[in-house]
């Protein structure tokens, strides 16, 4: 197989991951572009020559927080599951492993991650894992390789083997498919783990615990909310291309709607069809928390309306504009 090394340039400082032995003629090229300020190690198999090049550039060092032990000397900087490498970057860790800390480097704006030694590129444009020999935990390692395949990757720059430059969400898939010894289509709700925000000075406040992502879906979205008494899960909104459908697990939230306020119970089931007979938010007006599953399709072309605000936000969250004043087809050209 091939041994593969990156070089990522920042204009704040350039990073190498994984770095093989350089030739005079590529350490030339990267002291031509800067330098090296970082050199991360993805696992203790994947030191190879960092050092030396850490030494010839003045490169500091990082590396997971459970495999920074294990090398041959100390690091920099240890990394943990969520922590922002640099901006639009973000680590993940695997267990399983050949190792027991390795982690990934989530690239979101570019659809990319890169991987160590947690999936090999062999053959050219499929995937597998090491034996089963060489990992801590087989089980364990194809359910962590979940948090990658939940990323919907279009690249996967791989440590060992041929990298995948397209298509890579189904190659992952395909991976993960072809064991038998584990079904990834299936989840636990008690292995979710499940992410919380507040905002607006805690008006909006939730955990929300992405299911669909992780064993696989991709037409639909499911996700499990905990909403706490006095909280809103989100905006009253209106969707124009996904339908969704709530059902109540635990405790006695409210919809708000445009027909007025529905209190529910748990064991309801709402449904909210695209338009505005669908406007609905999720408001917890009960005394204990509540839980949510929540389940709506997943359309590239849709387009929410926000009426409190007059809003519009366009493919999710990307691009968010005032509804009025309406404009003439012709305004501007």
């Amino acid at each position: 197989m091939f041994f593969n090394s990156f070089f990522v340039r920042r204009p704040e400082g350039n990073i190498v991951v994984d770095p093989l032995a350089l030739s005079a003629e590529q350490e030339a090229l990267l002291a031509e572009r800067g330098g090296v300020a970082w050199i991360v190690i993805t696992n203790r198999d994947h030191e190879r020559k960092a050092r030396e090049i850490a030494a010839r550039f003045g490169a500091r060092l990082a590396a997971g927080a459970q495999e920074a032990a294990l090398l041959s000397g100390p690091v920099d900087r240890t990394l943990h599951e969520g922590d922002s490498l640099f901006e639009g970057a973000t680590i993940l860790e695997l267990p399983g492993g050949k190792t027991p800390g390795e982690i990934a480097i989530h690239l979101a704006e570019h659809r990319a991650a890169i991987l160590g030694d947690a999936l090999w590129g062999d053959p050219a444009g499929r995937l597998r894992l090491p034996p089963d020999e060489k990992l801590a935990d087989p089980l364990a390692a194809v359910l962590g390789l979940r948090k990658i395949w939940a990323l919907r990757l279009e690249t996967l720059l791989v440590g060992d083997g041929a990298c995948l430059f397209a298509g890579a969400d189904k190659i992952i898939g395909d991976c993960l498919h072809a064991r038998r010894d584990v079904y990834v289509n299936r989840i636990n709700l008690d292995e979710l783990t499940g992410k919380s925000f507040s905002d607006v000075g805690g008006k909006y406040e939730a955990t929300s615990y992405e299911i669909g992502l992780y064993i696989g879906a991709r037409k639909l979205g499911y996700r499990l909310v905990t909403l706490p008494p006095g909280k809103i899960f989100c905006p009253l909104h209106a969707h124009a291309a996904e339908e969704e459908v709530f059902l109540v697990m635990e405790g006695e939230p409210t919809i708000r709607t445009l027909r007025g306020d529905v209190r529910c119970r748990a064991g309801d089931v709402i449904a909210f069809p695209v338009g505005a007979v669908g406007t609905h938010t999720l408001v917890n007006t009960g005394t204990k928390p509540c839980r949510v599953f929540m389940l709506g399709t997943d359309d590239d072309n849709e387009v929410c309306y926000y009426p409190d605000s007059d809003k519009v936000a366009v493919d999710s969250r990307d691009l968010i504009l005032r509804a009025a004043p309406s404009l003439d087809y012709y305004d501007g050209e």
